[in-house]
């Protein structure tokens, strides 16, 4: 299954590359959107790739509408555009929904973008669109929960009774603990305002104490100096005691024990009524002390239980968040190994292409989808070819034929690469390349004519090997020729990078009036390259549309 989905993968990567390349079998209004997005601005540029997206959502290319909106709703992200966000991602999700095919990633994600749309739009119209393809993505992947909160924001959207939203398990849970805190937390606040207005009215209570107490000390106060008072009169009544009679004294001596004892009961009911009063007061400044220690102690204790209460709800808090960290880091993990894959398919693609066309080529397909013809004034073509090749395909097995090219034409491939040649192509047994295609450059007839010596030596030191296993030969004929030509990449499949002119055909006839083992270059390369290399004239060949050509043999033992 995971090869399959890896196959899915590279052939849509494959098809977002080549597009541009296809572009002429859309429509055009696909065509004028591609060709000139890149030089869009940001809100131009975020505008047309959601109209692309639309387009290619229509055309059922639902890979191209995805990207595109991909493209829209990064730039609209970098420019703040809220809305076009909005936009890009309900394209995005709608396409993604078409690819799903049952997939469950891909409903996951068309249904976050459809979600993340909502966040970014005031747009009630959108925000339809958005619930009512969450409704349909919910319903077909069996999650009621979704499509029941979806079809209630339809509802509210559309003006109509909502139905009920659905019990939620975990942030239910988590709600009803924080609305329980709260309401204890209210419930705390309501007790500390009761115990600071009972605190208060003690407070007042104990002033009130206080002042009585003062009253009562001054009364006491007063009591003593009316003592006082009376131990003066009793103090004159003795001294007048003494000019009395007997009998005088006597009763006066009796009425003054009863006045005293009159006035010591007077006083001793006095005095025990105020200490009386003093030891209530004490009792009672007792109480009031022990109802203010009882309310710091519920006060302390409903604190405590609040405290506890937050802790709990910090707590779950933590553990939500925790939770939440670690679903986005795997989500991250699981995403950053895919980016590796997408990664490494995209290089991999690129290598492809890079072995199919010249880099400057491939740049110019990917950037305007065409590439242009060229031409030019001067080229060095070089063909190479086995002699004898169908005798020898008779004598070996196909497998050890096919190993035979194959070995001979990637060293071929070194030696060219190495002299900054471009291969052209093989067709059979021959070998074609060329020198200053695509890029110009002076020094091409001599790259060329160092190449083919490579050529022969390397096959030299091959047939030497073959000889000693009793295995056929392969002995080729090299042709050159300098000239114009054009050079560019025609059709719209198979990408090919070709030449074509009198060039091609003049360097084919060299090939073919060559003999194994040798070098045959034209006069026209001869000019270019006699100061570097001994040659040695062989007299005219005629070509094709080109009349008589002077022939020269290289002397490779230089």
């Amino acid at each position: 299954m995971f090869k399959i989905v890896q196959m899915k993968v590279i052939y849509s990567y494959a098809l977002a590359f080549l597009l541009p390349f296809l572009c002429y079998s859309q429509k055009e209004e696909i065509q004028t959107l591609e060709s000139t997005l890149a030089q869009q601005n940001d809100e131009g540029f975020i505008k047309d790739a959601i109209s692309l997206s639309k387009l290619y959502y229509a055309e059922s290319l639902f890979e191209m509408g995805a990207r595109r909106a991909q493209d829209a709703y990064l730039k609209a992200k970098e420019a703040g555009q809220n809305e076009l966000m909005a936009v890009a991602l309900n394209s995005r999700g709608k396409s993604i929904e078409k690819l799903a095919d049952g997939r469950k990633t891909f409903f996951n994600r068309a249904y976050k973008s459809f979600e993340l749309s909502n966040r970014h739009t005031s747009d009630n119209d959108l925000r339809l669109d958005n619930f009512t393809n969450m409704q349909s993505i919910a319903v077909t992947m069996n999650r009621p929960k979704d499509a029941q909160k979806a079809a209630y924001h339809i509802a509210v959207l559309k003006g109509e009774d909502p139905p009920p939203l659905p019990k939620e398990d975990g942030i239910g849970l988590f709600n009803s603990k924080k609305k329980k805190a709260m309401e204890e937390y209210r419930k705390v606040q309501a007790e500390k305002l009761n115990l600071a207005k009972e605190k208060k009215s003690l407070t007042e209570e104990k002033a009130s104490l206080t002042e009585e107490l003062t009253e009562m000390n001054i009364a006491q106060e007063a009591m003593r100096e009316q003592q006082e008072t009376l131990i003066d009169l009793l103090e004159t009544k003795e001294s007048a005691i003494v000019s009395m009679s007997e009998e005088q004294m006597k009763q006066e001596l009796l009425l003054s024990e009863q006045e005293r004892l009159l006035d010591s009961l007077t006083f001793i009911n006095i005095l025990d009524s105020l200490e009386l009063a003093q030891t209530e007061m004490q009792v009672e400044q007792q109480n009031l002390e022990l109802r203010e220690k009882e309310a710091k102690l519920q006060l302390q204790a409903t604190q405590r239980n609040l405290f506890l209460s937050l802790a709990g709800l910090f707590v779950i808090a933590v553990i939500g968040l925790l939770h939440r960290f670690l679903v986005i880091k795997g989500h991250n993990a699981v995403l950053a190994e895919k980016n590796k894959i997408i990664e490494k398919e995209r290089e991999r693609s690129e290598e492809l292409l890079l072995n199919i066309l010249p880099g400057a080529i491939a740049d110019e397909l990917k950037k305007s989808g065409v590439a242009a013809t060229q031409h030019y004034d001067t080229a060095t073509v070089m063909f190479v070819d086995f002699k004898g090749f169908s005798k020898i395909s008779k004598q070996i097995t196909p497998a050890q034929l096919v190993a035979d090219l194959d070995h001979a034409f990637k060293n071929f491939d070194a030696i060219v690469e190495k002299f900054g040649l471009e291969k052209i192509k093989t067709i059979g047994d021959a070998y074609m390349c060329a020198g200053g295609v695509p890029n110009e450059n002076q020094g091409h007839p001599i790259n060329v004519v160092k190449a083919a010596i490579e050529i022969q030596a390397f096959l030299e030191i091959w047939n030497t090997e073959k000889s000693s296993k009793n295995e056929p030969v392969f002995e080729a004929r090299i042709g050159i020729h300098t000239g114009p030509l054009v050079a560019g990449v025609v059709g719209s499949k198979k990408f090919a990078y070709d030449i074509w002119g009198d060039t091609v055909n003049v360097a084919s006839r060299m090939e073919t009036s060559c003999e194994p083992g040798k070098v045959n270059i034209s006069n026209s390369t001869f000019l270019r390259i006699q100061h570097d290399f001994d040659c040695e004239y062989r007299g005219k060949v005629p070509a094709k549309n080109v009349g008589e050509v002077e022939m020269y043999y290289v002397n490779m033992d230089n």
